[in-house]
């Protein structure tokens, strides 16, 4: 057992001496677990807001593999830079808009997005020209200075014309209105912006890697355990514990996450009070890739 001593949040803290149920009910508010890939990634998203428009702005694109914290993390941006009445202009100021990529791409659904994000009353028969000047004015009135599309790699969702049309639209409306777009996606949302020469050298790759028992992965579990409400200290950076989380996750911040809040209310429930392997080993939990698998054996005998 390591002697590193067990350091909790405030938050944490003030309810130990809570109910069962209480401690329980506080391991789904999903507080933003920060870290240091993280960080960076939101000092170049502040920068980028408070730079000077520019007639090439940089863009950035946050890649990664599923459940790896890429929308949570956009979205804690989104949350810090919401809307704000200019009283003198008499009206909105939105510096920051979040919307999700359409399933395919179509430009006139993520006119129609940017559109419904920012409460315009749409004519959805008027014609694309007319909904791509609405969308262009409207975000020059309302300030707009960063645009995040998340589920970027939908682009692949349509044919080579579409995919070419769609990143031709990305580079003409971060020209035309001088802003920022910041992208998420799976790694293939890369390969799609690299099949533009002119966009690969404006986006910059931000990759999310997968964790693995390392000096960063035992920062984050110390992290994490200090925001979870036990008795006991769990010691979740130990070599054996790293590896067994990480093997049961898939090594994913948000399966990492969920095993530990999963595991954190059976140690309440059970007056355990601390996670560990033994603990682990009887959730029963099923690694995504084994999911996967089980997933794919069905279907296929189904087939």
């Amino acid at each position: 057992m390591t002697n590193r001593v067990r350091e909790l949040t405030a938050t944490a803290k003030e309810l130990l001496n809570s109910s069962d149920d209480e401690r329980v009910g506080s391991l789904s508010r999903e507080p933003f677990v920060s870290y240091g890939t993280a960080k960076r990634i939101l000092i170049r998203m502040n920068a980028l807001l408070h730079s000077p428009r520019s007639h090439r702005p940089a863009s950035m694109l946050i890649a990664g593999a599923t459940n790896n914290g890429k929308t949570m993390l956009v979205r804690r941006f989104t949350d810090a830079n919401l809307p704000v009445h200019d009283e003198d202009a008499d009206a909105v100021i939105c510096p920051v808009i979040y919307i999700q990529m359409p399933p395919t791409p179509d430009a006139r659904q993520f006119y129609l997005a940017i559109l419904e994000k920012l409460h315009v009353p749409i004519q959805r028969t008027a014609v694309l020209s007319h909904v791509q000047a609405q969308t262009l004015k409207i975000c020059k009135i309302v300030g707009l200075k960063v645009l995040i599309i998340d589920e970027l790699h939908n682009i692949h969702g349509g044919r080579i014309e579409q995919q070419r049309y769609f990143l031709n639209l990305l580079r003409y409306i971060s020209n035309e209105l001088e802003i920022h777009i910041i992208g998420c996606g799976l790694a293939s949302a890369l390969r799609a912006l690299q099949s533009d020469e002119q966009l690969t050298n404006r986006f910059e790759h931000w990759p999310l890697p997968i964790w693995k028992n390392d000096k960063a992965c035992k920062v984050l579990l110390n992290t994490i355990e200090s925001t979870l409400p036990l008795r006991r200290q769990s010691s979740l950076s130990e070599t054996e514990m790293i590896e067994r989380i990480v093997g049961l996750s898939g090594g994913t911040i948000g399966e990492i996450v969920r095993l530990i809040r999963e595991a954190a209310e059976t140690a309440i429930r059970s007056g355990a009070e601390r996670i560990d392997t033994n603990l682990l080993d009887g959730l029963g939990w099923v690694a995504p890739e084994n999911r996967r698998r089980a997933a794919e054996a069905v279907l296929g005998h189904r087939g």
